[in-house]
């Protein structure tokens, strides 16, 4: 008789025996005594979510499915909103990626937080329109089967852009069989999503679809997108395979972003969109496969990726500030072919020790066009032709030892790139040059049943964009070193954090302090559209955050960031920064409904040229009602009709051609979601 035991884990994983019951499991040992009684008696044992984590640091949080399908979401992006401390904005419409706030980093649209899917990585090196390039849009949020979020550079497979954070995401479907699902939204939006998930094969095994359409709630805030994943598991003794497969396009409309002052004027309205009807599209080909091997006191886990990324991105800040004759709109395209492979090897010394080694190596070959075009898209100056292959390696090595209630991992990373960069507007400004960083990493922790206390040191790593190899023409008269994306070097970022946590049977407590040294800032300039280098900053921060589960079917929990994030030299506060972040939550799980309500609330922050942005607030709602074969759904956006916004600027803008040229900046904003419905029905075959 074949009986199926669910490991749900988390900082503190607990064993499900087949009767229902459930034990924390204290110690490696007793787990794997577990472990070696199921496997004698016949019985399977299965994980459920993402993989034991290793580093005992206090900004790990594990995610499940079931907790991701009672979390308000359009789409996988508003997944990520279940981090403790991640605030997300999307400066557009949904086809655009992202962007990300963490632990007082600005990370952009991910130049400081590291994305994995399926153990692939996400962030694009050198993406025309931003180091680290995100997205994630190509994920259909009906196969994540769970996520890990891991704050600071602290965990030894940290990689590039891991400077704030990195979050792996895991895919699978634990609800086995064919379904259909299909979602109209208060926005013109329909989307249908096909799911087969075999009866009797594992949770990584699935083919899914999704089609959407959305007019948006503003103008040009459209978006259409097709998406299909596919993904099996292959086993053969100890040996685990899974191939993915997946394929993706977006079209999305880019309105650009409105001055305070134009609304205040009756020039725009608040929902309008000064850029016009300029726009993108995305599309994405990813081929991967996964690989775990378990003997005896070896364990080895294997990825190997190829994947092909197009990017097209029309879009206009500053109206007609530059150009008062053509406009300032720019073009931008972006072609990448990325391989990469992955082998990391954990090996038990002894019984309280154990080894951890591995390494990683990509290979980019990139092609970007960025051109300045007028209102009737045609080019009247050229910016950048280049093509680049960017080459990088990690390598590291470490330990890992637990004692009784005391755990530690230690190591260091050696992480390393080679580009060759060929400008094809000027052959003579091409470059090459190689790069490289040592990054050391420590985490204790010493836990019980009742509290935690863990201390964690390490260095982060952002790499430079493949232009900074090329020599490039200075731009407002200032050195291309400062200006136009700086030097080709790495930029590291030192961090430590000191946490504790209570637990009881019902609730949970935690404080967690950091400190993060950034030995140079990067600040994107929407005038120039180029990075400006500024010099090193610091970041104090403190986060706290409460869990309870009051009765079995209801789930509390709450966080809030404090960071004061200043430049070293002149005690300025870096730009973007968030001051304080904080999210609540509240899960119903009662069969047969289910209900989730999530509310989001980033504090006042400082732009550039000395601006504040002002705080902002959201609450967005989910409920389900489970019958036999059937699920309906409704998702609630801004469930309170709060005008937000979702993001805030500061730069000089003139959308009047006629109007008076002005170098004096503005505020402008984002407007972020009105108040919307979306109604969903899922039937299983």
């Amino acid at each position: 008789m074949r009986s199926h035991l669910l490991v749900f884990l988390s900082i503190a994983p607990s064993v499900a025996s087949a009767d229902g019951d459930s034990r924390p499991a204290t110690s490696d040992d007793e787990l794997r005594r577990y472990v070696a009684e199921a496997e004698e008696a016949g019985e399977t044992i299965e994980v459920d979510g993402a993989a034991p984590v290793d580093t005992p640091s206090s900004g790990v949080r594990v995610v499940t499915a079931r907790e991701l399908e009672l979390t308000p979401h359009k789409n996988t992006d508003d997944l990520l909103r279940v981090v403790p401390g991640l605030y997300m904005s999307q400066h557009g419409s949904e086809g655009k990626g992202q962007q990300f706030f963490l632990r007082g980093f600005d990370a952009v649209h991910g130049s400081d937080l590291a994305i994995r899917v399926a153990g692939i990585p996400i962030n694009e090196m050198s993406n025309v329109h931003g180091q680290g390039y995100a997205d994630i849009g190509f994920v259909i949020p009906e196969v994540v089967a769970g996520l890990t979020s891991r704050k600071g550079p602290f965990d030894l497979e940290q990689g590039w852009f891991g400077t704030a954070g990195s979050i792996d995401l895991e895919l699978g479907v634990s609800r086995r069989g064919p379904s259909v699902s299909y979602e109209l939204g208060s926005t013109n939006r329909h989307r249908i999503a096909i799911v087969e998930a075999p009866e009797k094969g594992p949770d990584a095994e699935f083919i899914a679809a999704d089609v959407m359409h959305d007019d948006g709630f503003g103008v040009n805030r459209g978006t259409e997108r097709g998406s299909v994943m596919a993904q099996t598991e292959l086993r053969a003794g100890r040996l685990r395979i899974r191939p993915l497969v997946s394929a993706y396009w977006a079209r999305f409309g880019e309105p650009g972003v409105i001055a305070i002052d134009d609304i205040r004027d009756g020039f725009f309205d608040r929902m309008g969109a000064p850029a016009g009807t300029l726009g993108g599209r995305s599309r994405r080909m990813l081929a991967g496969v996964g690989a775990n091997y378990k003997h005896g006191d070896d364990e080895v886990l294997t990825s190997a990726y190829l994947g092909w990324r197009g990017l097209s991105l029309d879009e206009n800040f500053t109206g007609f500030l530059e150009s008062e004759e053509f406009g300032d709109a720019r073009s931008q395209e972006h072609r990448a072919v990325t391989t990469g492979a992955r082998v990391a090897w954990r090996h038990r010394l002894s019984p309280s020790l154990r080894l951890l080694t591995g390494v990683e190596l990509q290979n980019d070959e990139l092609h970007q066009l960025e051109d300045r075009i007028s209102t009737t898209g045609a080019v009247w100056r050229n910016e950048r032709a280049l093509d680049a292959t960017v080459s990088s390696a990690g390598l590291w090595t470490g330990l890992e030892a637990k004692r009784g209630a005391f755990t530690a991992t230690g190591g260091a990373r050696i992480d390393a790139m080679m580009v060759d960069a060929n400008d094809r507007l000027d052959p003579m400004r091409s470059g090459d040059g190689m790069v490289g960083t040592v990054s050391p990493r420590l985490a204790v922790a010493w836990r019980n049943e009742r509290f935690t206390m863990s201390a964690a040191a390490g260095r982060g790593q952002r790499p430079p964009e493949a232009r900074a190899f090329t020599s490039r023409v200075s731009r407002e008269n200032m050195d291309t070193k400062v200006y136009d994306g700086g030097e080709a070097e790495i930029t590291s970022a030192d961090s430590v954090e000191l946490g504790g946590e209570a637990r009881g049977s019902k609730f949970s407590a935690g404080v967690t302090g950091f400190a993060t040294r950034v030995d140079r800032e990067s600040i994107f300039d929407h005038v120039s559209g180029v990075n400006a280098l500024q010099d090193g900053s610091r970041r104090f921060g403190v986060e706290v955050a409460v869990q309870a589960m009051p009765l079995p079917w209801l789930a509390l929990r709450g966080d809030l960031t404090a960071v004061d994030a200043r430049f070293n030299v002149s005690g300025n506060p870096v730009p973007g920064a968030p001051r304080l972040l904080g999210s609540i939550e509240a899960r119903i799980d009662h069969k047969p409904w289910s209900a989730g309500i999530a509310g989001r609330f980033l504090g006042a922050r400082p732009l550039t040229h000395g601006a504040m942005a002002a705080a902002s607030s959201v609450v967005d709602a989910v409920g389900n009602w489970t019958h036999g074969r059937w699920e309906l759904s409704m998702q609630i956006d801004n469930l309170l009709g709060t005008d937000w916004n979702e993001g805030e600027f500061h730069f000089a803008s003139r959308w009047d051609p006629a109007a008076p040229r002005t170098e004096i900046p503005r505020v402008h904003i984002s407007p972020g979601r009105p108040f919307g419905v979306r109604a969903g029905a899922t039937v299983r075959f």
